[in-house]
């Protein structure tokens, strides 16, 4: 063998091992990268030293802290934001939520919570988006009006609930109860305690009718009325309490 052949023999041997001296230092580098972020993400490292919720009405400022603690025991680095967020959206009040970190050493949620309008068959509560929805019971608000009616009627409930308060606001009252029967008949409760039942025909139209002759039937007597029945073509029924 010729001495230039063993050369050429050694000076492509030495630089494959350049080569796999470079590979291993750049295994060296990534392995300590990877070490550094894992560090990074510990709670030993900015931990996180504060938790402001923003936007709570109905729900426990205390609850949702205790929700979110396990996420923020990992530091600065480690908190998922995104995981936050999809804990958050479980619970039965909450529409959206925002949750971002803040340098150094903080997160900040903000949530949106749904709106309540309506109590559904004491069981739920229906909100303006047309969600029917079960928080506990305690979280409840105070003074919703209540609709009462077969299964998968919430939203025509509501849409007629709207717009019967529309017909009556010339009388300056409000329903506190409003129901439809497995029949489709409509009665209602006012916040004067008057009871009224409509039929299941041209339900505003009766009720317009009523507005229109109530000066003349209830007037000023509002609270000696127990029940009015709109059933009628052409006229409508009052019961009035008896007198003790």
């Amino acid at each position: 063998m010729s001495v230039g052949r063993v050369r050429k023999q050694y000076q492509g041997f030495s630089i494959s091992w350049q080569a796999i001296a470079k590979i291993l230092a750049g295994i060296c580098f990534l392995l300590l990268l990877i070490i550094s972020l894992s560090a990074l993400k510990s709670a030993d490292f900015f931990p996180i030293k504060g938790v402001k919720v923003f936007g709570l009405r109905h729900l426990e400022h205390g609850e949702v802290q205790e929700l979110v603690t396990p996420f923020v025991s990992k530091g600065f680095f480690g908190v998922d934001v995104d995981q936050i967020k999809e804990q958050l959206i479980q619970l039965p009040w909450v529409a959206k939520a925002v949750v971002r970190r803040v340098w150094p050493d903080g997160v900040i949620i903000a949530v949106n919570e749904k709106k309540p309008i309506a109590l559904w068959n004491n069981t739920s509560i229906l909100s303006a988006s047309g969600v029917l929805f079960s928080p506990p019971q305690k979280t409840y608000p105070q003074n919703l009006p209540q609709l009462a009616g077969p299964a998968g009627e919430h939203l025509l409930m509501a849409q007629f609930y709207a717009k019967m308060n529309s017909v009556l606001l010339p009388l300056h009252v409000k329903i506190t109860r409003l129901e439809l029967t497995p029949s489709m008949a409509w009665n209602l409760t006012l916040d004067s305690g008057m009871k009224m039942s409509i039929g299941h025909k041209d339900v505003l139209t009766r009720l317009n009718h009523f507005v229109k002759v109530y000066p003349k039937i209830v007037g000023n007597r509002v609270a000696e009325v127990e029940y009015i029945d709109l059933r009628y073509p052409n006229g409508m029924a009052v019961r009035w309490k008896s007198v003790t």
